[in-house]
């Protein structure tokens, strides 16, 4: 309730109420009960038909989103393939590529053996060379020796001649075979180097293709977890939506209630049965005429001002000390907070200061003994924004005692508003 003071009123209080208590007649009950009826009623359309929109807008969602599981879970069905797909390829990738390596360390084997070989083959050569060596030293001997013996040596010295060129060929032959060898051994060690880093470039791709399986593992690990969590989300939400039939059906019975309720209301406007009750400020009027108090200065500096709209309709309810326990949205909106901050909060921390006590201490003098009281209170925002309303206050029953209180404010009058502010310049 706007401005609500807390039980505990101080002796000025008391005092401007003795004063006013001659003067001030009673509420109309029943006109009041009609007035907090009609707003209520509205209220209870306006919410009604709001909370169908946004409950159907809310089951379409969980609904579409049924859908996009399922398409979800499909698609993980087709990437678990794919995976599964990878493996099997990598796998197979990872055998053909251990027995190209095993070939390859067998012909580096091989090659190992040529070498030796070549080694064996180099070191004859070298024999061979050794011997021409010795044969051509023999010849030359040989030779020598024909020629000291004259014409008995010449036969001798023919063969001796010949054996020497036979040297000197088989020589120059091994001399070839062995260049020729030298350039094989190279060309084999060169080969033999290059199959060996084949084999560690072979080693380090099936080390690499190793862990690309193992990550395709994980991958298809983490994608079964994912899918298991999903089939769980999505029977989730396939349980929402069974539900939802229930629920769409109760928000079209509170949609229902809602405009039965308008409906009544406007029945029973046409039928005369809602009857206006005094207005606040006729009530008000005896106090002003017998005070002498003057306050020319309220509700005459310049500020931002922020005017109800006709289907705005506050509503809080407080307890018996004049503390929120709850506020709907639109009090919030229209008061500048976030919605739920002002819980446990004295209502008084949106009152304007420019109201006059005396309203407060009628207040509390009515609803105190159970009845039903009315006013218009000018309220200050978050921002310091003002905001008057026409507000509404009845207190609530429980075990036939009072447990709290509730306020339904709506829009004022621009000329009740232009009314209040003169009024409560002339009342403390």
């Amino acid at each position: 309730m706007a401005g609500i003071e807390t039980p505990s009123l101080a002796t000025e209080l008391r005092q401007i109420k003795q004063k006013a208590d001659g003067a001030l007649i009673e509420f109309d009950e029943e006109s009041l009960r009609n007035t907090l009826i009609r707003a209520a009623g509205d209220k209870l359309s306006m919410v009604a038909a709001s909370s169908s929109r946004t409950i159907d807008g809310q089951i379409q969602a969980i609904r579409q989103s049924a859908d996009d599981f399922d398409a979800i879970l499909s698609r993980m069905d087709v990437v678990q393939n794919n995976v599964q797909q990878i493996d099997s390829n990598v796998e197979k990738v990872v055998n053909e590529a251990r027995g190209s390596s095993a070939e390859l360390q067998q012909v580096t084997e091989r090659m190992q053996v040529l070498e030796e070989h070549f080694t064996a083959i180099d070191g004859l050569v070298r024999s061979v060379n050794e011997i021409a060596d010795q044969t051509n030293l023999l010849s030359l001997n040989a030779t020598i020796e024909a020629a000291r013996a004259g014409e008995a040596g010449r036969g001798f010295a023919v063969v001796a001649n010949e054996v020497k060129e036979l040297s000197g060929t088989t020589k120059k032959a091994n001399q070839e075979i062995r260049e020729t060898l030298v350039r094989i051994g190279e060309a084999v060690q060169d080969l033999s180097v290059s199959v060996e880093q084949s084999v560690q470039k072979m080693q380090q791709s099936i080390d690499a293709v190793n862990v690309t399986r193992e990550s395709a593992s994980n991958i298809s690990e983490e994608t079964s977890r994912f899918s298991e969590q999903l089939e769980i989300s999505l029977d989730n939400f396939h349980k929402l939506d069974n539900s939802s039939v229930v629920v769409e059906n109760e928000v079209r019975e509170i949609n229902t209630i809602g405009k039965t309720f308008s409906y009544l209301l406007e029945m029973m406007v046409m039928q005369g049965l809602m009857s206006n009750s005094i207005d606040p400020l006729e009530r008000l009027l005896p106090v002003v005429e017998q005070s002498d108090f003057k306050a020319p200065k309220r509700f005459t500096v310049a500020e931002k001002e922020y005017e109800l709209k006709e289907d705005d309709i506050l509503i809080s309810a407080t307890d018996t000390r004049g503390v929120i326990t709850f506020a709907n949205n639109c009090f919030y909106e229209v008061a500048e907070y976030e919605p739920g901050v002002l819980v446990g909060q004295p209502h008084n921390v949106i009152r304007h200061p420019d109201m006059p006590k005396t309203a407060f201490a009628d207040l509390w003098a009515v609803i105190k003994t159970g009845k039903l009281w009315q006013g218009y209170v000018a309220n200050h925002s978050r921002t310091k924004r003002l905001y008057w309303v026409k507000a509404s206050v009845f207190p609530c029953f429980e075990n036939g005692k009072i447990v709290g209180y509730i306020s339904i404010r709506t829009k004022p009058e621009r000329a009740k508003i232009r009314q209040a502010a003169e009024a409560y310049r002339l009342v403390p």
